[in-house]
């Protein structure tokens, strides 16, 4: 089973790409099934879910997310 890795404060860390168009989603999903991540962010429930509107998510130890996921974070 997945699991997102929570640091301190309730903070998740987590690689956001864009996804203005359908190049920009194709890259960010190569690397990612490519295993190429850049945890470099360090955000709560509430910001992941804000970006989710405009842009693709992965979260550490869960991947890529959707809505779905974000409703079993903390």
């Amino acid at each position: 089973m997945r699991e997102a890795k929570l640091y301190e404060n309730n903070l998740y860390k987590c690689d956001i790409r864009s996804a203005e168009n359908l190049e920009k989603i194709y890259d960010a999903r190569r690397d990612w099934i490519n295993g190429s991540y850049s945890y470099d962010k360090l955000l709560c429930k509430d910001e992941i879910k804000n970006l989710l509107d405009c842009n693709l998510v992965a979260v550490e130890g869960l991947d890529e997310i959707n809505e779905e996921d974000l409703n079993k974070l903390i």
